[in-house]
């Protein structure tokens, strides 16, 4: 599962299409949910933006450009599709937009979740049903104790240790032949 991102000028891009036309922006939106089922959907792009895809929308007209990303957090994996442009552009047009994007933004551009995007472009597209992205929920002192008495942790091995983390910790040890 993906879950996907978007650069401030593709939200800019996505509020320009609600006030031009509600109905394209939802059929916009609904293409893009094809990234949370896979991140090889569209196609890829040759030339400047060889590791970019693209997603056609509509009549063709319409271009989501992205890219694939992974962030890593312990040993969970989030693959995070950071969609970098949207719009009814000629081929020309839009990628000579998205390579002045590429070249201008940070290596690390900031990304807002689509669910958090759904929210701001309002009720019009608040059905579209974006996979809301998975919050890494600290563990609980208590169990943190039961791991440092039992276990044999120290609180250094134990910083920043999610529940999930914690959990597969105490399972293991629990698991183990007495």
């Amino acid at each position: 599962m993906a879950y996907i991102r978007l650069i401030d000028p593709a939200i800019e891009d996505l509020k320009a299409i609600l006030r031009l036309d509600p109905s394209v922006l939802r059929m916009v939106l609904t293409k893009m949910l094809l990234l949370e089922l896979s991140t090889e959907a569209g196609e890829p792009l040759i030339g400047d933006l060889v590791k970019w895809r693209k997603l056609t929308v509509g009549d063709r007209h319409w271009r989501i450009i992205w890219i694939p990303k992974e962030d890593t957090a312990g040993e969970q994996v989030i693959e995070v599709a950071q969609v970098w442009a949207v719009g009814a552009r000629t081929d020309a047009e839009i990628y000579a937009e998205m390579k002045q994007r590429v070249e201008s933004s940070p290596a690390s551009p900031k990304t807002t979740a689509l669910t958090d995007v759904l929210e701001l472009l309002g009720d019009k597209v608040a059905d579209i049903p974006a996979t809301p992205e998975p919050v890494d929920v600290p563990a609980p002192a208590w169990l943190l104790r039961r791991i440092e008495y039992s276990v044999g942790l120290s609180p250094e091995q134990m910083r920043g240790l999610s529940s999930e983390q914690a959990m597969e910790i105490w399972e293991e040890y629990m698991r183990r032949p007495k």
